[in-house]
């Protein structure tokens, strides 16, 4: 049995995203590595669907405990346990409360498929369009209606920025191994 959590984050100088909620999907799902199963884990508001591919970014860890979250732009839907070899565009920068009022960080980090895997890839390697941007924040405050999380949304890290974080994340997910 795979553990996806402790994949390689990179592979030939791409990322890999692990899919957990499918585009189109109108229920999270979320990966329960004790059992190896991807399981349901609550519908989204009435109405709303993940605009593209959901999941998260192996062998990294988050403010939250656990990995950090990857949102794969591209045309397809693939399913759950699906590795997405990736360009990273950026990331949204996200605080969030829960419902006991503890805040923290947890950015949205967004990539695009390798070109060989996606040939009509719609997107400049290191570029989010401000529409693409816009929809992508709707799709995020929308969607923890009902959660009784919150999120304020405070800006988007290019690139460059995205993989300096996402480098803190390798490093907080070894530290936790190590022990």
């Amino acid at each position: 049995m795979t553990n996806f959590l402790n994949l390689p984050t990179k592979s030939g100088g791409l990322f890999r995203v692990v899919v957990e909620t499918p585009r189109g999907a109108a229920a999270k799902l979320a990966y329960e590595p004790k059992r190896g199963v991807f399981q349901y884990s609550r519908p989204l508001p009435v109405g709303n669907t993940y605009p593209y591919d959901w999941g998260f970014v192996p062998s990294t860890l988050g403010d939250d405990g656990d990995p950090l979250d990857g949102m794969v732009i591209h045309q397809a839907a693939t399913a759950p346990g699906v590795v997405i070899q990736c360009d990273l565009l950026g990331a949204l920068r996200v605080k969030q409360k829960d419902s006991d009022g503890n805040a923290i960080r947890n950015d949205r980090y967004i990539f695009c498929p390798r070109k060989e895997d996606a040939p009509d890839k719609p997107l400049a390697a290191d570029h989010v369009s401000q529409d693409l941007r816009r929809e992508i924040e709707q799709f995020f405050l929308s969607s923890v209606l009902g959660t009784g999380k919150t999120i304020k949304l405070k800006g988007w890290q290019d690139a460059a920025d995205a993989a300096k974080s996402l480098s803190k994340g390798v490093k907080a997910f070894r530290r936790r191994h190590q022990r």
